[in-house]
């Protein structure tokens, strides 16, 4: 069943994937300058840098690395960070990077998981997104802020297997200097098996069924002056989207999403001191939005510590404060930099879930720790803790939350 799904949904987008690879492997391809990996790492010891391959202008960081997430419980994760130039002659234009990785877990999770961010032409032209495999047991509480609240985590009540699928592309036009308007793809899906008791009667579960392919197209407008997307010190990122999933898209689900997502980032002082703040709210439209995706709280990008869909409804807020602070170096090193890799982050934020707006009233607490490990230039691997209200989560990734 699952092979059957997965091809399924493999064929419907392998049109739009095989566009963007074929873009992609235009703008980075060159002759290949493997250096020694152990020399690498000989040589970069006083930087804490890994150890890296070079091809031409783009460069790959690998790693091997384990992880703690509610979701998946250990996670063993093998990956990298790839970075490059689109314009390899421009040195105004920002990195692009993919960071990428394949994971089992000991709960029997499988994931696989690629994301871009790609500066094109002058940066007139962005590109990002990210797409997304995942095999893995999972938990249903139930729709609303009562049962994610009531309902108890066990494999009679909540447990069920999992099986996604994402590929998701933003493309942004600029038309002036912060002013971006663009369109975005989203194509995805779920089919669940191995139900509990609880769920086979759930009135959500049973409107949408066991197998959901969201078929959707998007507007999106974008006010960007950060000065760096993947890890901006300074700056203001404002968006609004909105995106249709419908049945003459080729899916089985007919619903709306909106989007609003705002962030700031201050300098504190110094350049790698920042303090960042985002307010993001997700609004699902619709009198059949399938229960698999509805607005949700909680992963490695908002509200960490929270398992991701244990808080799901219509509509969900949430807003996060965050200190980012990377060291310096008493002395120099040996390229005179005084910029140490290491660094740490702490946060505290707040967020709830709702059928409605104006019914949002259980507000959930969230804090947490981290620390930052310096890859490639403004490119860190960050190793998160998070405490949430009855649970709390661990995340090893790259990049920033927000």
């Amino acid at each position: 069943m699952i092979l059957k799904f997965m091809g399924c949904l493999f064929g419907r987008v392998s049109k739009v994937c095989g566009t963007v690879l074929f873009f992609f492997v235009l703008s980075i391809g060159s002759s290949a300058q493997i250096d020694s990996l152990g020399n690498r790492i000989l040589n970069n010891m006083d930087t804490l840098r890994m150890a890296k391959v070079d091809f031409g202008s783009a460069k790959i960081v690998p790693y091997i690395a384990p992880s703690y997430m509610p979701e998946t419980e250990w996670l063993f994760s093998a990956g990298g960070l790839l970075t490059f130039k689109v314009q390899e002659w421009n040195r105004f234009l920002n990195l692009s990077s993919i960071p990428f990785s394949i994971g089992y877990s000991t709960n029997g999770s499988f994931t696989v998981s690629v994301q871009n961010v790609i500066y094109w032409t002058n940066d007139n032209l962005r590109a990002s997104g990210e797409f997304q495999l995942r095999d893995m047991p999972d938990h249903y509480w139930g729709v609303g802020y009562e049962n994610a609240m009531n309902v108890p985590r066990t494999d009679s009540t909540t447990a069920y297997r999992r099986h996604y699928m994402r590929f998701y592309e933003r493309i942004l036009f600029r038309l002036n200097k912060g002013l971006f308007v663009g369109f975005m793809v989203d194509y995805n899906g779920t089919e669940a098996s191995n139900l509990n008791k609880r769920m086979l009667t759930d009135e959500d579960v049973l409107q949408s069924g066991t197998t959901v392919f969201n078929s959707g197209l998007g507007a999106v407008v974008e006010y960007d002056t950060r000065d760096f997307v993947q890890n901006a010190y300074e700056g203001v990122y404002l968006s609004g989207s909105l995106l249709m999933f419908d049945e003459f898209l080729g899916g089985n689900t007919n619903f709306k999403v909106f989007e609003l997502d705002y962030r700031q980032y201050i300098r504190i002082r110094r350049d790698r001191r920042t303090l960042a703040w985002q307010y993001k709210n997700r609004f699902c439209i619709g009198k059949n939005v399938p229960w698999s995706d509805m607005a949700m709280l909680g992963g490695a990008g908002n509200m960490r510590g929270y398992t991701l869909g244990r808080f799901r409804d219509q509509q969900m807020v949430h807003a996060t404060v965050e200190y980012r602070h990377m060291f310096q170096r008493r002395t120099p090193n040996k390229k005179g930099s005084y910029d140490s890799p290491l660094g740490y982050v702490a946060w505290c934020g707040v967020g709830t879930v709702a059928p409605s707006f104006d019914k949002m009233k259980h507000w959930l607490p969230n804090a947490g720790i981290g620390l930052r490990l310096e890859i490639q230039p403004r490119m860190n691997v960050r190793f998160d803790f998070g405490f949430a209200k009855g649970e709390q989560g661990t995340y090893i990734t790259f990049s920033e939350a927000f």
